[in-house]
C-alpha cells in the first residue's frame, strides 16, 4: 500500500521522469547556450589579432577616407574607435562602407549589394548618429555590427537546422548540432564574418532559407489534413530568404537549384496531377514555382534598378545593350577580370593552392551527400532496435521513418548548390573567395562533424537513469557494425588519410593568419 500511495501522490504525478547524472551533463555540454561564450571568445581573439597587426597597412585607402571625413570629430574617442574600424574596413569593406554612407555613386559599387548598403545606412542613422565620429566611420561601424549579429544568428539557425533534420535520438541530434555549429564558428571565413562584408548576412539568410525548406519537407511527409498548406507556406518562406540572400551575394541564386530539383521530379506526374485535379499537388507545384521565382527576383531587382539609372533618359553604358543587360556581370568582368577561365594563369597558382583544402572538403562532402545518402543516414541514425522474437521469418525489409526521409530529401538538395559553387569558383571566380563564401553552405560542416562524432563516439541514453554509453561499447559497438564505423564514414568522404583534428587545426590557423593579413591590407582577400 505504501508503494501505491507513493506513486499516486500529486507531487509524483505532476513531476514527470527526467534525465539524471551523466545524461544531464551531456545535455549541458551540447546546449545551445554553451555556444555563446565560444562564439564571443573566438570573435575576441580575431579582433585582437587584427588590432595587433603592424603598420598602417599595405594600402592606405581606408585611412585617407577616414581622415578626409573626420572634420570636427578630433577626440581621443574618435581616434580610438576609428583605429578599430580601420583594421576591419579593408579591401571590399571600403566599398560596403562607402556605399552605406553615400549610396552607389560609382558603377563598380553596384557589385556590393545595394540592399545591404541601405540596411547598414539605416542602422548607422538610427543607432550611431550621436557618436562623435565621421559619417564613413558610423557606416563602417554599422556594417561591423550587422556582420557580427548576422554571424551570431547564423550560428543559432545552423544549430536548429542540424538538430531538426538529424534522424536520430535527441542526444545524437544535440551532439551533432553542437559539433557542426562549433566548426561553423571557427569557419575559414574568419574575419570576413566580422568585417563590413556581405558574407555573414548572406550566410544567415541562406541558412534560414534551408531551415524553412526543411520544415516544408517535414510537412510534405506528414499525414494531417492541412499539411500541404504548411508545406506551401514554408516553401514560400524559404524562397523569400533565398531571394534576400541573393540580393546580398549573387551566389545565392544557386539555392534556386533546390526548387528546380523539386520541379523536375514533379514533371513526370504533372499530366496525372492535372487530370485528377489533385489540389495538394497543384498547390505544392505552384508554391515551389513561386519560391524559385522569388530567388530569380532577388537577382534581377538590383539589375533593373541599375538599368533605370544608367540606361534611360539618353544615358548608356556598354552593358545596356547586352542580353540580359546585367550591371553585375559587366563590372565583375570589366573591373575585376572575372570570367570563364580568366583566373587560370601561372601567377594565380598559389591562390588555387590556397583554395584547394576547402574546395576539396566541399566536393568530398557534397558527392556522397547526393549519391550515398542512405549510407550517411545509417551512419547518423544508428541501428534500429528491433525485437527479433516478434519478427516474422524471413524478416520484412526495413522502411525509412518520416524523419529519415526528410533528412535524405534535404541533404541531397542542400549539397547540390555547394557542389556547383565549387565548380564555378574553380572556373569563373577569384578562386580564393571560396574560403569565405563557403560559410553559407552547411553540408561540409555537417559531414565533418559526423566524422568527428563517429570517431569520438556517440553518447547515448542508456536505461531509465539516462546513463550514456561509453566509447567502443554497448550502442557504440552496434553503430560500428551497422554504420560501418569510423573507417566506413571516412571512406564515404574520401577522408581516410585525413584526421578531423587536422582539419580543425587548419581552419583555426588559417583564420588567425588571415585576420592579421587582412588588417594590414595584405592578400588573400
Amino acid at each position: 500500500m505504501d508503494i501505491i500511495r507513493t506513486y499516486l501522490t500529486t507531487s509524483r504525478i505532476s513531476q514527470p521522469a527526467s534525465l539524471r547524472g551523466k545524461a544531464v551533463r551531456h545535455l549541458e555540454l551540447t546546449s545551445i547556450r554553451r555556444l555563446i561564450p565560444i562564439f564571443a571568445a573566438w570573435k575576441g581573439l580575431i579582433l585582437l589579432i587584427a588590432l595587433a597587426s603592424p603598420g598602417p597597412g599595405y594600402d592606405t585607402s581606408t585611412r585617407i577616407l577616414f581622415d578626409r571625413q573626420r572634420g570636427e570629430h578630433d577626440s581621443w574617442f574618435a581616434y580610438g574607435l576609428e583605429h578599430v574600424l580601420l583594421r576591419l574596413t579593408r579591401w571590399d569593406g571600403i566599398y560596403f562602407a562607402s556605399g552605406s554612407a553615400h549610396g552607389q555613386v560609382y558603377e563598380q559599387e553596384w557589385a556590393f549589394s545595394p540592399l545591404l548598403s541601405r540596411a547598414t545606412s539605416t542602422v548607422a542613422r538610427v543607432l550611431f548618429s550621436p557618436l562623435p565620429i565621421s559619417s564613413i566611420a558610423k557606416n563602417a561601424l554599422a556594417g561591423v555590427l550587422v556582420s557580427q549579429l548576422s554571424h551570431f544568428l547564423a550560428v543559432l539557425v545552423l544549430y536548429d537546422l542540424i538538430h531538426f533534420v538529424t534522424p536520430s535520438t535527441d542526444l545524437r541530434k544535440r551532439q551533432l548540432a553542437f559539433t557542426t555549429t562549433c566548426l561553423y564558428i571557427f569557419s575559414p571565413a574568419g574575419i570576413f564574418l566580422s568585417a563590413p562584408y556581405g558574407e555573414a548576412s548572406f550566410a544567415f539568410l541562406n541558412l534560414l532559407g534551408l531551415l524553412c525548406y526543411a520544415h516544408a519537407i517535414q510537412n510534405r511527409y506528414a499525414r494531417f489534413a492541412d499539411a500541404f498548406q504548411h508545406d506551401a507556406c514554408w516553401t514560400l518562406a524559404a524562397g523569400i530568404c533565398f531571394g534576400l540572400a541573393t540580393m546580398i551575394r549573387t551566389n545565392g541564386l544557386l539555392s534556386g537549384l533546390i526548387f528546380a530539383w523539386d520541379i523536375i521530379t514533379m514533371f513526370p506526374r504533372m499530366q496525372s496531377i492535372m487530370r485528377t485535379r489533385d489540389g495538394e499537388q497543384i498547390t505544392r507545384f505552384l508554391a515551389t514555382l513561386t519560391a524559385g521565382a522569388l530567388v530569380a527576383i532577388g537577382f534581377a531587382a538590383p539589375q533593373v534598378l541599375a538599368y533605370l539609372e544608367y540606361c534611360t533618359n539618353g544615358n548608356t553604358r556598354p552593358w545596356c545593350t547586352a542580353l540580359p543587360p546585367s550591371i553585375y556581370t559587366f563590372v565583375q568582368s570589366h573591373y575585376w577580370n572575372v570570367g570563364f577561365l580568366r583566373y587560370w594563369t601561372l601567377s594565380n597558382l598559389p591562390l588555387f593552392a590556397l583554395a584547394l583544402p576547402v574546395g576539396w572538403l566541399m566536393v568530398a562532402s557534397a558527392l556522397p551527400s547526393i549519391l550515398q545518402t542512405e549510407d550517411l543516414n545509417r551512419a547518423i541514425a544508428g541501428p534500429k532496435q528491433v525485437d527479433a522474437r516478434s519478427q516474422p521469418y524471413p524478416p520484412p525489409p526495413q522502411t525509412s521513418s518520416r524523419e529519415e526521409k526528410v533528412f535524405m530529401h534535404c541533404l541531397q538538395r542542400f549539397a547540390l548548390p555547394q557542389l556547383v559553387l565549387v565548380g564555378l569558383a574553380a572556373t569563373s571566380f577569384h578562386v580564393q573567395i571560396i574560403n569565405r563564401i563557403s560559410s553559407g553552405y552547411p553540408v561540409w560542416y555537417l559531414m565533418l562533424a559526423v566524422q568527428i562524432c563517429v570517431s569520438g563516439g556517440w553518447q547515448e541514453e542508456r536505461g531509465s537513469e539516462g546513463r550514456m554509453g561509453q566509447r567502443g561499447s554497448g550502442v557504440g559497438d552496434e553503430d560500428k557494425v551497422a554504420g560501418g564505423g569510423e573507417e566506413s564514414v571516412a571512406g564515404l568522404f574520401g577522408f581516410k588519410n585525413v584526421k578531423p583534428e587536422w582539419v580543425v587545426r587548419g581552419m583555426v590557423t588559417y583564420a588567425a593568419v588571415q585576420a592579421g593579413l587582412y588588417a594590414s591590407f595584405l592578400p588573400p582577400a
